[in-house]
């Protein structure tokens, strides 16, 4: 963090944006883990139905695997309750429309899926996506070196990674580079576990609902939840058309070095 006697309008912004990075920070490095840790678990159900609702202590799911979904579900949940209050009261600096939307559908599905002890399956896959928060993390990072805090880090980290030449002859071309190639990385991941894994666990649920092994859950719940998993995919392939055609584009071109 900036120095707090810096007055200066960009370390402010800095000190100010950088607690809720770091919240999203930690919260998606411990949410993706336990995720995984509970589709393992999910996965080695031998009946089908087990992963889409408790059937009691008389079978289904270990009582260790219930305790962990549930946690994990409320500590999921605290954040995006947290994180959209952040959002909603400094919009839209913080978050567009829809950043706002795909909080709101995932804030109602945790609730949904937690009071009716339903789709552990999909709660699982669901939250895998939160292996790319990470690396966004580090793009805001960069991004906050290179355009508020104009840190000559930013030339020194570009050029351990190779970068040579113009690329790195000032902190904004260096910094462009860096944040080129980050984008690039989280685009990646973004596409292994918010658009494989996420639409993969989507058509498994929609086939599941549709050969019967939903039918215990009630109506009302199973198809709340299908129309807000939808739009949680609709908005994944959204974003990842953005980053796709920004990609496309290139890595940036360094601007010549102005002369005094």
């Amino acid at each position: 963090l900036p120095a707090r006697d810096d007055d200066d309008e960009g370390t402010k912004r800095v000190r100010f944006e950088a607690p809720k990075q770091y919240t999203g920070l930690v919260h998606a490095l411990l949410v993706s883990v336990l995720a995984f840790y509970i589709l393992l678990d999910v996965l080695r159900a031998s009946n089908p139905a087990d992963m889409y609702y408790n059937r009691g202590v008389a079978g289904g799911l270990s009582d260790a695997t219930r305790d962990t979904i549930e946690r994990t579900n409320w500590l999921f949940l605290g954040y995006l309750v947290h994180d959209t209050v952040q959002i909603v009261t400094q919009f839209p600096r913080l978050g567009k429309v829809d950043m706002l939307a795909h909080h709101c559908v995932f804030v109602v599905a945790s609730i949904l899926s937690g009071v009716s002890q339903t789709m552990m399956l999909p709660f699982s896959w669901l939250l895998l996506g939160e292996f790319s928060t990470p690396i966004l993390c580090l793009r805001w990072l960069i991004q906050q070196m290179t355009y508020e805090l104009k840190s000559e880090r930013v030339v020194r980290w570009a050029r351990a990674l190779g970068y040579k030449g113009e690329a790195v002859s000032s902190v904004k071309n260096a910094g462009k580079q860096l944040e080129f190639v980050t984008s690039v990385g989280f685009m990646a991941t973004f596409f292994i576990v918010r658009i494989l894994c996420y639409t993969s666990g989507f058509f498994n649920m929609l086939y599941n609902w549709h050969t019967g092994v939903l039918d215990p859950i009630p109506k009302s719940v199973t198809n709340t939840l299908l129309v807000l998993v939808s739009c949680g995919a609709g908005l994944n392939w959204y974003w990842f058309s953005l980053m796709v055609k920004k990609a496309m584009r290139g890595p940036p071109k360094p601007e010549a070095k102005k002369e005094d």
